[in-house]
């Protein structure tokens, strides 16, 4: 196995220490460097033959703090994963953060070996796919320079497109195919109809010189029947007397493939690497949708559940964590079949899991609860054809109040309950419905 580099720059030798103490047990063989400010860091770029696989970056450090210190990092190690190391818990503030170019964040104190391996390999797997649609975009832009796109002209007193051969077979036709498209509108009915209105306000906002040219990302119907995306850029070469146009041209485009990468990309920032299922944040911001409408509807009402995998560790120390990922997997799959379209499920890490049960009173969200537990305790998880495992969960209900310190009151109250399901035997369910 290929060893991982890992640059480590924090300022405070007690933080530094943990960090090097969570990595010495990692399975993969790594090297951890430690520097201590941005000026010591552009030292050690400098005098490094090769650039670290990641970077761990405290924001406040001797010499910069805040956002301006992944900027900073940026501009020293570009093209290298960055993750965050905070002492904040906040939501907007990490977005920030993100935004600035950072793959991913870490909060201190609540460090741990999976966690920090987790991060390091989605920031590294994140800062790969960016820097492929990055190169995608720059070879875009050379492309459409160049003119070696496909290419069309807007014929507008003949209500007529007039398109080159490799425009056409983007989308599947040919210049002789007896069901091509006969005018401009027949054409414009092919875009998708969420983007056929903003198609026609960037041709309408160029025509009338608002905007300095012509150029409009769209999903068209391909022949055999699939949408493909396109970026189109144009402009007008003839106008009448009187100025309206009479001959716009252009070229086109397929970023089909540049677009499955942006959605992948959102994706990973959404969603659990393992299981599919919601990260904490994309939950956090489900639950505080609905913790708003609790607080606007009285007749609205919103269940809570925390989940952990009883005994969990001794299912990785005795099978491994290869077979701690499929129980992970299997628990993450039977869950969310005895739950509703509407439900919420996400792993909030590790082990710990949530669900928002919307419109769902408390005699509901009881039930609910028992089905899951119920549905862990009866599955069966065959780890190869000798080896099947069982597994429980603990399960901690409340419902949220319009009283609630956003939705973290209710998620603490829930996990409150979810301790008091751990110390009364594990493989059950405790309620706790009292507001702060």
């Amino acid at each position: 196995m290929q060893r991982l580099s890992i640059l480590l720059v924090e300022d405070d030798p007690g933080d530094a220490g943990l960090i090097k103490y969570t990595l010495k047990y990692e399975d993969q063989e790594t090297t951890l460097d430690w520097v201590s400010s941005l000026s010591e860091l552009a030292d050690y770029l400098q005098q490094a033959p090769l650039l670290p696989d990641v970077i761990l970056l405290d924001l406040s450090l001797p010499d910069s703090s805040g956002i301006a210190t992944v900027q900073a990092c940026k501009r020293l190690a570009a093209g290298t994963p960055i993750v965050v190391l905070t002492g904040y818990d906040d939501a907007h503030f990490a977005l920030e953060v993100l935004e600035m170019g950072a793959q991913d964040y870490l909060v201190k104190g609540s460090i741990d070996a999976d966690s920090l391996k987790r991060t390091i390999r989605y920031a590294i797997s994140r800062a790969k796919l960016e820097q492929r649609l990055v190169l995608s975009e720059e070879r875009m832009a050379a492309a459409i320079e160049g003119g070696k796109l496909g290419v069309w002209d807007w014929l507008f007193d003949r209500n007529e497109f007039v398109f080159s051969d490799r425009w056409l077979a983007t989308v599947g036709f040919k210049s002789d195919s007896p069901d091509l498209p006969a005018n401009a509108e027949a054409w414009i009915e092919r875009i998708h109809p969420e983007e056929r209105q903003h198609f026609e306000l960037a041709v309408e906002r160029y025509l009338s010189g608002e905007l300095p040219n012509y150029q409009c990302e769209f999903r068209i119907l391909h022949r055999d029947g699939h949408w493909v995306w396109l970026f189109e850029s144009g402009h007008v070469t003839e106008r009448d007397a009187q100025g309206n146009p009479i001959r716009m041209v252009g070229v086109q485009q397929d970023i089909s493939e540049r677009k499955a990468m942006e959605e992948r990309l959102i994706h990973l920032a959404m969603h659990d690497e393992l299981t599919g299922l919601l990260n904490r944040r994309s939950f956090m911001n489900i639950a505080d949708r609905e913790y708003g409408r609790v607080k606007r509807q009285a007749d609205y009402c919103v269940g809570m559940l925390m989940l952990d995998l009883d005994r969990f560790k001794s299912v990785n120390d005795t099978y491994g964590h290869a077979a701690g990922d499929e129980v992970l997997k299997r628990f993450s799959h039977v869950v969310t079949e005895q739950l509703r379209e509407n439900d919420v499920f996400a792993r909030l890490g590790g082990e710990e899991f949530a669900v928002l049960l919307p419109h769902t009173e408390r005699d509901g969200v009881e039930k609910a609860a028992e089905k899951l537990r119920a549905a862990v305790e009866s599955l069966n998880i065959d780890l190869d054809e000798t080896l099947t495992i069982k597994v429980t969960t603990s399960i901690g209900a409340t419902m949220m109040h319009p009283d609630d310190d956003r939705p973290d009151g209710g998620l603490a109250r829930a996990d409150s309950a979810l301790y008091n399901a751990k110390n009364s035997g594990r493989n059950r369910v405790c309620v706790n419905v009292n507001s702060a």
